[in-house]
Order: C-alpha cells, then sequence, then structure tokens
C-alpha cells in the first residue's frame, strides 16, 4: 500500500480505477461503478465529483450498452436477504480507494464486475470500460486538470467525518433491472434467505443515502509530537505539508481526552480503537524540537483531518497508532492512598457529598475497595496526566 500511495503522488494520475468483481446479489447488470460525487451526492472534491457525474458517466454508460453490456450504479443492498428494500449510495471511508481518492483530490471510480455473469463478458465489459476512460481522458485532459486544481485550490472551513442513514431514500430508480426472487424459511440457517430464480424484471429500487453526523470545523493546525515519529512518517508519505520544528515551543491548543476506550477485534492487520466519548479542553502544551505543525489551509488539508481529527472514523487514531494513551504510568498502593482519602474526605465537604452520591448511585463502585480508591486517587495530584490524552493538539485560531 505504501508503494501505491508512492506510485499516486508520482504520477498524479488524471483517473485512477479500481477494479473489482463482486457477487453481493443477483441482478441483470454485469458491470457497475461509482464514485464520488454521484448524482452530486457525497464528494469531498466537488469540482472532481462533477466531472465524473456529468461527463465520465454518460460517457462510459453510453460505450458500454453500446457494445452489448448492461451498465449500471454499483449495487450494495441494503439486506442481501432482501434485496427490494433498497440500495445504499454512502459516502466512501477513506480506508476505500474513492474515499481516499476523493479527500487526495485525485479523480477515482470503483468498478465492480458481476461474479455470476460469464468470465469472457466481465472481461470484454472491463475492456470497454478501460478503453473508454482511456479515450475520455485523453479528450478531457484539461477540463480534468482543471477539476483538480481546483479542488486542490479549495479550502474548506469544515468537514463532516462521520454519516448516519437518511430519514427517507434519495430518489427512486424507477427500472431497476433485477432477477426475479423469493424469500423462503431455511431450514439451514434458521432464518429467511433469498432464492433468485434466474428471470429478469424491472421493479423500482429505492436509493438510500445519509446525512451529516458528526461535522468539526478544522483547527489552524494539528501538531504532532516528537515522540510520534511513525505518525509524522505517515503524513510524509501522503504528502501533507507540515513544519517541522528546530526548537520546542508552547502553544495553546485544543487537547482532547477520551472515555470509554476499548479495542476491537483485529482488522485489516490493525486493532483498531472504539471510543464512547471525546472531551475537549484549551491547554498550554510544549511540544519539543522534531514535532510538526500541520496546517489544515492546505490542497490536502481533508485527508489530514481524515488522519488527526480524533473522531474521524479512520483516524490514526481509531486505527490505534497512540497505544500508549490507553495505559496508565502511575498508581498508589492501598496502604498510602487509603490514609490520604481519608483526610481529603475530612476537609472537602463537596468531595464527601459527591463519594457519597456515587455509593449510593453505583452498588458495584461501592463494593469494590480498588475502585473506592482508585476515584480518589484520580482527584489527587498524583495521577497520571497523560492517561487517555491524545497527544495531538489542535490548534483553533485561523
Amino acid at each position: 500500500m505504501k508503494a501505491m500511495i508512492g506510485l499516486l503522488r508520482k504520477y498524479k494520475p488524471a483517473l485512477y480505477l479500481d477494479l473489482h468483481v463482486t457477487d453481493g446479489t443477483d441482478y441483470q447488470y454485469d458491470i457497475t461503478f461509482a464514485f464520488p460525487g454521484w448524482g452530486g451526492y457525497y464528494a469531498h472534491s466537488p469540482s472532481i465529483g462533477r466531472w465524473l457525474d456529468r461527463r465520465y458517466r454518460p460517457a462510459l454508460t453510453a460505450a458500454l450498452a453500446g457494445a452489448g453490456h448492461v451498465p449500471g450504479v454499483y449495487i450494495d443492498t441494503v439486506d442481501g436477504r432482501d434485496p427490494d428494500l433498497g440500495i445504499r449510495l454512502n459516502p466512501d471511508q477513506p480506508r476505500y480507494s474513492t474515499g481516499y481518492a476523493d479527500l487526495a483530490r485525485i479523480p477515482s471510480v470503483l468498478v465492480e464486475n458481476h461474479s455470476l455473469k460469464p468470465y469472457r463478458q466481465r472481461v470484454l465489459g472491463t475492456y470497454v470500460l478501460v478503453e473508454e476512460s482511456l479515450r475520455l481522458v485523453g479528450a478531457e485532459g484539461p477540463r480534468i486538470s482543471a477539476a483538480i486544481a481546483a479542488d486542490r485550490a479549495s479550502r474548506p472551513r469544515t468537514e463532516t467525518l462521520s454519516w448516519k442513514p437518511a430519514p427517507r431514500p434519495l430518489y427512486v430508480i424507477p427500472d431497476f433491472k433485477g432477477i426475479a426472487h423469493v424469500k423462503y424459511k431455511s431450514p439451514a440457517s434458521g432464518g429467511s434467505e433469498v432464492r433468485y430464480l434466474g428471470r429478469p424484471i424491472t421493479q423500482r429500487m429505492p436509493v438510500i443515502g445519509a446525512v451529516p453526523d458528526k461535522v468539526v470545523t478544522l483547527p489552524a493546525a494539528w501538531w504532532v509530537p516528537a515522540t510520534k515519529p511513525e505518525v509524522i512518517a505517515l503524513l510524509r508519505l501522503h504528502g501533507v505539508e507540515f513544519e517541522t520544528l528546530a526548537a520546542p515551543r508552547t502553544v495553546s491548543v485544543d487537547m482532547v481526552r477520551l472515555s470509554g476506550a476499548e479495542t476491537k477485534a483485529a482488522d485489516e492487520g490493525h486493532i483498531p480503537l472504539k471510543v464512547a466519548g471525546f472531551t475537549h479542553a484549551r491547554a498550554q502544551e510544549t511540544f519539543p524540537a522534531g514535532s510538526v505543525r500541520v496546517p489544515s489551509a492546505q490542497p490536502l488539508g481533508l485527508l489530514a483531518a481524515a488522519m488527526l481529527e480524533p473522531e474521524s472514523p479512520d483516524s490514526l487514531l481509531a486505527w490505534n497508532f497512540f497505544p500508549e494513551i490507553l495505559q496508565r504510568t502511575e498508581y498508589i498502593e492501598g496502604y498510602a492512598i487509603a490514609p490520604l482519602a481519608e483526610r481529603m474526605l475530612a476537609a472537602d465537604p463537596k468531595l464527601r457529598r459527591e463519594f457519597e452520591a456515587k455509593l449510593k448511585a453505583d452498588p458495584k463502585f461501592a463494593a469494590s475497595p480498588d475502585a473506592r480508591l482508585g476515584w480518589f486517587y484520580e482527584r489527587t495530584p498524583y495521577y497520571d496526566p497523560r492517561y487517555l490524552l491524545y497527544p495531538v493538539g489542535r490548534e483553533l485560531k485561523r
């Protein structure tokens, strides 16, 4: 993957095709494709999205149909066991080629042949698509360059990090080319399954989209400490611009502390992190020499946001590049903290009321000596101040 990213940066492609074969459900289409900006939806690079939707899509559809193929939008069913519920048209996550390319200002198209069609048909469909793509890039070079330049010159102030299902369909495809099917109770699965009957049908198909969930105002910059050289190396690999500090610098930044952080099952060779909550607070942080300041006002500002914003679902934090913050580095033995806690209770009536309320509200806590003493430890000056603190600062003034 590092080699692929290097290839993209070296050659700066006018068009990046990601070729696949899918078998998610059965339908008449033998080749489908999609891209950020399909129908005007979900493009972080809107100029590129418009070119793909208004110039590329019609040309490819006509070329494929003219060669005897049945092209359509990439089909991702809402429920594979009930294909009539609709298909999804969602924003692509940064982990995927088209999602990444959208943030990196590269025109990109996902292509999915249908594995239930004959191999020869799939190969010829891909041939037509690639051939027409090359012809179109040759003919549309100036338009593509202008679209890429426009998106690289843009400096958005906000970014949608996550999405949630839309309350109603985006639109309905009135003549979706499906395959007749029935649902039945499977004695093997114990649930409802779908059986395709091999007969072509035309049906109405709702297209289900998404609406913004988490939208952030981008900071002026992100500050990555020199203690995270692997993170700095990834920023450099992706071509993100940054300034490297020659001497320590103290800056006012927004720091984020995690709550309810826990690791998830292995995915893509990593152990991802799930976080229940994020608490923001202004702080004075000193970043040592070798730390980097990553401005958001740059051609790859949105890519930097996807990597460094803590609440981004594909951030480096989500992929657990900061495991050290999950481990508390200090503790106090019971014989030492118990007398201190008793003095704290005697000296602070407000603290005593909070403690008594906690005991009443949480029987499990009340029954655990370690949890009770830990509660007091968290309220002493000796508690680890870096525990669950995301070490990347967010410079808010722009």
